[in-house]
């Protein structure tokens, strides 16, 4: 039986910034202030943390010292069992970093969800690095007091517990990434598994996005729900493309038309320097790519062989990166 135990949208308006801002282009959590094997799980009530391009929520119930959403940690212990442990991954660290998130769902705290920062909603999120929490893990390895061994006695029981990602663009849906953080329906049981390692999670398929929920679901459900620890980790959550120096405020420079267009488009502007053209359908797959000399722009772009749809038109130098949209009937 599947439990799912989260469906929540979170949009944030995809807008254009009139100012030049600095973002960083992957979300490392090593730009927040944590001291060595400790961790931050909400209590000061400020309800989330950003880390690069994204901001994680966070829902701190004061009455019963509870947490749900997301926390971030540099707790290193793989060893002990129980919920005491909850705040370490089983990789004894983060992705190639000490200071990683851990996300958790209860059914009193708040959506595990984040925020793209707007300046980056019209590039897709590449995706990011995920592994169990110590506490799941240990759970499913060995079993407890509330959850099976996975397995079972004899290992044939096919168990499995999954992270669904959904990607949103203004509350609407785009698409959704499964990942089995352990997976124990195999023929052949040698093939049964508990991720125990960082592993790459790719997210191109979601599009454009302005924020994603995670939802967890496990094969042991009980009475009360699920009863595999609702936990994960995750680190380095990474643009498609480099965002470290954005200058939204230079976009006049640059003009796309007819818009809509049915068979060709012109790009004229000024290119401070040698920049590069690339053109991303919504699911952020790249169709075209090709570059202009500096100085006065003047291309005529042939989009015959282009399906109808929405697409973004992406201009990028040394310094400044500028997106138009356009629609191709």
């Amino acid at each position: 039986m599947k439990k799912v135990l989260l469906i929540v949208l979170v949009s944030f308006a995809s807008i254009f910034v009139a100012n030049a801002q600095t973002l960083s282009s992957t979300s490392s959590f090593e730009d927040l202030s944590l001291p060595t094997d400790s961790f931050w799980n909400g209590s000061d009530a400020s309800g989330s943390f950003s880390s690069g391009f994204v901001t994680y929520y966070n829902s701190y119930n004061s009455s019963y010292s509870s947490w749900g959403g997301f926390a971030y940690s540099s707790k290193t212990d793989t060893l002990t069992t129980g919920f005491s442990n909850m705040y370490s991954s089983i990789t004894g660290g983060g992705y190639n970093s000490d200071t990683y998130g851990v996300a958790y769902w209860s059914a009193y705290s708040g959506p595990v969800a984040v925020a793209i920062n707007p300046i980056a909603t019209s590039i897709p999120v590449s995706g990011f690095y995920i592994t169990n929490n110590t506490y799941a893990y240990l759970s499913m390895k060995d079993g407890d007091a509330y959850a099976k061994k996975f397995g079972g006695t004899t290992g044939n029981d096919t168990d499995w517990f999954m992270l669904t990602i959904s990607g949103f663009k203004n509350g609407i849906l785009t698409d959704t990434v499964n990942f089995f953080l352990a997976d124990f329906r195999f023929a052949d049981n040698t093939k049964d598994y508990i991720i125990k390692d960082w592993t790459y999670v790719n997210l191109t398929k979601l599009g454009a996005i302005d924020s994603m929920s995670f939802t967890l679901s496990s094969s042991d459900v009980g009475t009360y729900g699920m009863n595999t620890p609702a936990y994960f980790c995750i680190d380095d959550m990474s643009s498609l493309y480099d965002v470290s120096i954005v200058k939204i405020e230079k976009a006049s420079i640059l003009n796309v038309y007819p818009n809509p267009a049915s068979s060709n488009i012109n790009l004229k502007g000024i290119a401070e320097s040698q920049a590069q053209i690339n053109i991303f359908n919504m699911q952020g797959v790249l169709v075209s790519s090709f570059n202009v000399e500096k100085g006065s722009i003047n291309e005529r772009i042939d989009i015959q062989n282009l399906s109808s749809g929405v697409y973004f038109m992406q201009f990028t130098t040394d310094t400044e990166m500028v997106q138009k949209k356009f629609i191709k009937e």
